[in-house]
């Protein structure tokens, strides 16, 4: 009855234009912000416009959807959990010193929660989700083989000698995008090519020397074993033979002289990074332990202010030289007891109980990747900040129907 008052294609029409505006906007999150290429390209004067730029087309592109099909919005609960946080971040800045670090947090946090808004409402269309799953592997091979390249060119893209990073710069921020990248894009990639894929973005993520980003790959590759969406005795095959490649290449580089770089000080940074040198070279390295003094500073805060903390940026611009390396302590120090809440909320909520009717590969790759998030939060306290978490945690809560590709196979 409806088709013969209006015309099919007056419902169609706007449907296929919403459905260019969420492609459009998928594309262009992952290929900016996914692979960290505004950021870099910005700050070396490559592109002139900053990543916000980018941001606001991603959210034109969501609103422009929203305004042609507005029953597909998606995510209600985590739409939800971005207002709180919103919120949170704006209530504790009236505590907060005022100054403009406090603010600019404010600002990061906000505009981080309005992204992750308009990332479910592009993400809602399963054909969306798969093209961005599909822009994704593409973005994480990438990354890996720039990853390699970068052995050989050192400090290209990476901040650290020795350290790969692509366009992330930060080798730390580089691995655990990768490994997002692994999880996000596994459930598109070949069953006969998975473990080949794992065990490429596996190199990737060694070449970023990054031992927050290696302990949670490997913890994330069990989770995915225990799921049986990976063969343990093809992912041993692979990797051995992989292993025995790799070192005799690399022995053929460093007697040719390609390496020379590793001699001397460097060579002894990839040990202390690996935990492999001497134990006064190990305990030279101090990084586990500064970090683990910046977390118990922000819960020495936690403890002075327990009800509200110090407010917004208390620990940016506290006097420490980086701020707490855990998004978990950092809640706490400037949030009070509300912000033992607010990732353990967000954890909760982007839980798949939705996909317990999906495919094992889908559910698998998603539960993967909220423990990746959880893990990736004591190593880091920008996860909730993070593109490639956001629009990670954008796919994987996504509803499903009956047809779509997740939920077969």
């Amino acid at each position: 009855m409806i088709a013969a008052i209006a015309p099919t294609d007056a419902f169609t029409g706007p449907s296929k234009l919403a459905g260019m505006a969420r492609s459009t906007g998928a594309l262009v999150a992952v290929a900016a912000l996914f692979s960290g290429f505004s950021d870099w390209a910005f700050n070396t004067g490559v592109l002139p416009f900053p990543p916000l730029a980018f941001m606001l087309v991603i959210l034109g592109c969501a609103g422009g959807a929203a305004m042609l099909e507005p029953s597909r919005l998606g995510g209600a609960k985590l739409k939800a959990w971005s207002a709180a946080s919103t919120a949170l971040a704006m209530v504790a800045f009236l505590w907060s010193s005022g100054s403009a670090i406090a603010l600019q947090e404010t600002q990061t946090r906000t505009l981080s929660a309005i992204l992750l808004v308009g990332l479910l409402v592009l993400m809602c269309d399963a054909s969306t989700r798969t093209l961005t799953r599909r822009a994704i592997a593409v973005s994480t091979l990438v990354t890996v083989a720039i990853n390699v390249w970068e052995i050989t060119h050192p400090m290209t893209f990476s901040m650290a000698l020795g350290r790969s990073a692509s366009f992330y710069v930060n080798p730390n921020i580089a691995g655990a995008a990768l490994t997002s990248g692994m999880l996000l894009a596994f459930p598109i990639v070949p069953s006969r090519l998975r473990e080949l894929f794992v065990l490429l973005v596996g190199a990737g993520v060694f070449l970023t020397l990054s031992r927050g980003a290696l302990l949670c790959f490997g913890i994330v590759v069990v989770v995915l074993l225990l799921s049986k969406n990976l063969r343990v005795k093809r992912l041993s095959l692979l990797t051995g033979g992989s292993t025995l490649l790799v070192a005799s290449v690399m022995g053929a580089m460093m007697a040719s002289g390609e390496l020379s770089y590793l001699n001397g000080g460097a060579e002894r940074f990839v040990k202390q990074r690996l935990g492999i040198g001497s134990r006064e070279e190990f305990s030279a390295d101090v990084s586990a332990t500064s970090r683990s003094q910046l977390a118990m500073h922000a819960l020495d805060l936690f403890g002075e202010r327990p009800l509200t903390g110090y407010g917004t940026g208390a620990t940016v611009e506290w006097n420490e030289p980086e701020s707490t390396h855990n998004i978990y302590v950092r809640h706490l120090a400037e949030y009070g007891v509300l912000g033992a809440l607010l990732m353990p909320a967000l954890l909760l909520l982007a839980w798949p109980r939705h996909l317990r009717h999906a495919s094992r590969l889908y559910r698998g790759a998603s539960q993967a990747f909220v423990a990746l998030v959880a893990l990736w939060g004591l190593f880091s306290h920008n996860v909730a900040d993070d593109s490639f978490i956001l629009i990670g945690l954008a796919l994987v809560t996504a509803r499903l129907a009956p047809n779509d590709p997740e939920s077969v196979g």
